[in-house]
């Protein structure tokens, strides 16, 4: 509507910014029904805390390429509100096992070795409130795990208004279909759980360590991250900043060049060092 030019968009896309006038359009029809947000987390990050974040994380990496951090380059960090489907869920653990407790000792002459061995049993339930699991197939499944994670504190009702001046994409991947990897991680906190249950023991050997879990709510849910694309070698490479605490993941890439020229200046040195120490030896 600012400046009337025409944009192309994918179906998933919920807020796009105009590559002409800068301004940003929210598709407010694609809100509706089964893609109405129940719950979003605003940003606490800004662009200019992101890109000095991604600076201080990833800049001073050796043989970094000269423009990554550069202020052009910078130009593709984007703040966009990803999908995510949160599950509330209750896992049931039942556990049994062999723990062991070891002591030694020494008595005159011998080292003696007593080893208890008790009968394990763990039965308990855990209650989990929103584990959040990204519906985006756009963004990589692994990095939004490191991403986290969020602090609740501020999460609430979804508004309208926290589009304003972000990309954001419905979800493309729905609840049932994600509610796998749920499990997974409900299954991985509540094992460190059972960890803490059996840390008196020197050793534990499980004969049964059975996890079932059961949704009891799902809330379809936007949180703010930074998106950084940096083309490189004909790659792009990847890095994301949490919108709210800050925390960067990525992989930086590696300029030949600057590593090439660190290796002839390394070894030419040392050549160098080498000739003269053989040349004050007398032995050249």
């Amino acid at each position: 509507n600012n400046c009337g030019a025409e944009i192309e968009s994918k179906k998933t896309d919920l807020a796009l910014k105009c590559p002409y006038c800068g301004t940003y359009v929210i598709f407010e029809d694609r809100m509706k029904d089964a893609y109405k947000p129940d719950l979003a987390l605003p940003f606490v990050i800004d662009r200019k805390e992101a890109i000095e974040i991604i600076r201080k994380n990833f800049a001073k990496k050796m043989f970094i390429p000269k423009d990554f951090c550069s202020t052009s380059s910078l130009e593709s960090l984007q703040g966009r509100y990803v999908p995510f489907w949160m599950y509330d869920m209750e896992t049931h653990v039942h556990f049994e096992g062999e723990g062991r407790k070891i002591r030694t000792w020494t008595e005159g002459d011998y080292d003696c070795t007593e080893t208890s061995i008790y009968r394990l049993i763990r039965d308990f339930d855990v209650n989990y409130d929103k584990i959040p699991v990204d519906a985006s197939k756009n963004m990589p499944d692994e990095k939004m795990d490191l991403v986290e994670p969020y602090k609740y504190t501020a999460l609430g009702k979804f508004r309208s208004r926290y589009l304003s001046g972000f990309q954001a994409e419905i979800y493309d991947e729905d609840k049932d279909t994600l509610f796998p990897r749920a499990k997974k991680k409900a299954d991985k906190y509540s094992q460190k759980y059972l960890g803490g249950y059996n840390v008196e023991y020197d050793a534990v050997r499980p004969t049964v360590n059975d996890k079932k879990s059961t949704e009891k709510a799902s809330f379809y849910s936007f949180l703010p991250l930074w998106r950084y694309v940096y083309r490189y070698g004909g790659k792009n490479y990847e890095f994301y900043v949490n919108g709210q605490t800050g925390k960067a993941v990525g992989e930086a890439p590696t300029s030949l060049s600057k590593a090439l020229v660190w290796f002839v200046a390394v070894f030419g040195s040392l050549f160098f060092t080498v000739e003269m120490l053989l040349y004050l030896l007398g032995v050249m």
